[in-house]
């Protein structure tokens, strides 16, 4: 009974290998991975700017918070 559920997890492991294995096999040229590197790098500096822009604005929603609650 428990030999079922220990072959389907030894298959299951065996696809997901063998599939990473295969999208490893593509060769990149150096332009081709400074490129990639590029487009990474410019999508985090996107992320980072969004980050910060939303961080402004809860910090000034924080001082107004602060403000409000000394008047009252």
């Amino acid at each position: 009974m428990k030999k079922i559920p220990f072959l389907a997890l030894l298959l299951l492991v065996c696809v997901a290998w063998t599939g990473r294995l295969h999208s490893q096999n593509t060769v990149k040229t150096p332009l081709q991975q400074l490129q990639a590197l590029k487009i990474q790098n410019q999508q985090l500096l996107e992320k980072q700017a969004a980050t910060l822009t939303k961080l402004g604005e809860m910090e000034k929603e924080a001082q107004q918070l602060k403000f409000l609650t000394k008047r009252s």
